[in-house]
């Protein structure tokens, strides 16, 4: 992580030019996603113009941090529902602030936190490449009960008590249910076909691969041209003949914009060997006499224009994501859920109405500055994670005020921070069919959300300066106001 490239505050807060974690320069602690180790400190010792650093090389192998031991019956007893980024983060920062209560982690899957946003990168990782923390580290050193496979079916917070498949019931203290979302499937004839595949998964990345190795030259049909649908499209554009369809005109016009998305769309086609067919809507999926998919048929948006038929061996839906929250809808007792399928929880990420039951990640919709919102991100749901460890671990509470920050692996990295949902200007600077710019999304003048590529550090700077409440003016920055040369005062609360 070149933190020498990043961005460093006045009051002692660096910033990472990649993914926005920051840190505390004076003490190496994390004060942001998705850093998970504490930076180590090194004395240092100035003479004149020499710095010399005083290193123990054994030392710097050692964990950075130092948690506690938990006790298997002590009060209180914590249950996470989701064993993803907010339940990892989460404990740990419990027992780094010596949380020695009992823990118990229940996730539907088999294995613990995976790095998920590598699924959409292409080949398939092993899980042992996957794996941020493996189950030694949450068994032995963050002293959890980690109960993999486990399915919650309901919860009851009259009692307190998670009910679990197998009959099995779980009591709690203090509950945080982080369920992660399910993949969305067009509800269109042959939506379920053989070929036909989503991706959520380590399973369904691998079933994937599987699927494009048995056969060369296939036509693959991607529905989505989202962030995750570009992603396989340039993973799998040469292992396959690739065509991504989608409803906008171009692709990610709802969150970047027009011109950004043509820019990003024309840099992609120039570069790889796939097709996009825009501003179609997808009619049904046609199967071949063996039942599998042979076809997608669509109808351009265009008035007048007729239906048109795709070839295709294999289907991808990348369309979207639903809370993972059935198991609620089973529960009489929890609050109703959002129309979304959501879980509206307080500024400190409690759900309303039940004090001892925290919600994070994709199933929470929280309270911000633009109304209620729900972020799909890694980033995201970390720090949510963080932040409801250290509300248990200390039993205080406060207002969440990260700011989100997302990436996304266009060919080249794209950079995001903010929330531009509702943008009425933009200005960009730089060529995104080019792959290199910074477009800045503002509401009534003010910047709401900036993405960058190949213009590090300015996502980095852009977060600290929302941060402190200096971000300039749109208008400013059409007029000349370098955002790298305005000065880094103190971070907001973190």
């Amino acid at each position: 992580m070149p933190l020498a490239k990043g961005v460093l505050t006045s009051d002692g807060r660096i910033y990472c030019p990649f993914h926005g974690a920051c840190f505390r320069m004076a003490t190496g602690d994390i004060e942001d996603a998705p850093g998970l180790d504490p930076l180590k400190k090194i004395p240092v010792e100035i003479d004149g113009d020499e710095v010399y650093l005083n290193v123990d090389i054994d030392a710097l192998k050692q964990p950075t941090d130092s948690v506690c031991k938990g006790e298997a019956k002590s009060k209180p007893h914590t249950v996470f529902v989701g064993g993803g980024p907010v339940a990892l983060n989460a404990v740990q920062e419990m027992r780094r602030r010596g949380y020695k209560g009992a823990i118990t982690v229940l996730t539907a899957e088999p294995h613990p936190t995976i790095d998920r946003p590598k699924l959409s990168k292409g080949q398939a990782p092993k899980l042992d490449q996957l794996l941020i923390r493996d189950e030694k580290y949450w068994r032995e050193r963050l002293d959890v009960d980690l109960r993999t496979s486990c399915y919650a079916y309901a919860v009851d917070v009259s009692t307190q008590r998670v009910l679990v498949r197998g009959d099995d019931i779980v009591p709690y203290d203090n509950l945080v249910l982080a369920t992660g979302s399910l993949s969305r499937r067009l509800p269109i004839e042959g939506s379920k076909l053989d070929g036909v595949y989503t991706l959520r998964s380590l399973h369904d990345a691998q079933k994937i691969s599987d699927a494009l190795e048995r056969r060369t030259q296939q036509d693959l049909v991607i529905i989505g041209t989202g962030f995750i649908g570009l992603e396989m499209g340039i993973a799998f554009a040469r292992r396959a003949k690739v065509t991504l369809i989608g409803q906008t005109h171009v692709p990610l016009e709802g969150p970047l914009g027009r011109q950004v998305g043509y820019g990003l769309q024309t840099a992609i086609v120039n570069e790889r060997p796939l097709r996009f067919l825009n501003a179609v809507d997808v009619v049904r999926i046609e199967s071949g006499p063996n039942g599998h998919v042979a076809g997608v048929v669509v109808q351009p948006r265009a008035k007048g224009s007729a239906e048109v038929y795709l070839p295709a061996d294999m289907v991808l839906m990348s369309t979207g994501a639903m809370p993972a929250t059935q198991f609620l809808r089973n529960s009489p007792t929890f609050p109703p859920l959002r129309p979304d399928g959501s879980v509206e929880v307080d500024s400190a990420l409690r759900v309303v109405g039940v004090s001892n039951v925290y919600a994070g990640g994709d199933i929470a919709s929280y309270p911000t500055a633009h109304g209620l919102t729900r972020i799909e991100h890694w980033n995201v749901a970390s720090n949510h994670g963080r932040e409801i460890g250290r509300s248990l671990a200390t039993g205080h509470v406060r207002a969440y005020t990260h700011i989100p920050v997302f990436w996304s692996g266009l060919g080249t990295t794209m950079r995001y921070v903010g929330h531009g949902a509702g943008f009425n200007a933009m200005h960009v600077d730089g060529e995104p069919d080019e792959e290199e710019f910074v477009a800045y999304y503002a509401k009534d003048d003010r910047v709401i959300a900036v993405a960058t590529m190949r213009r590090d550090p300015v996502m980095a700077q852009s977060l600290a300066l929302m941060r402190s409440g200096k971000m300039p003016r749109l208008s400013e920055l059409m007029g000349g106001v370098d955002l790298m040369k305005v000065p880094l005062g103190p971070s907001g609360q973190l």
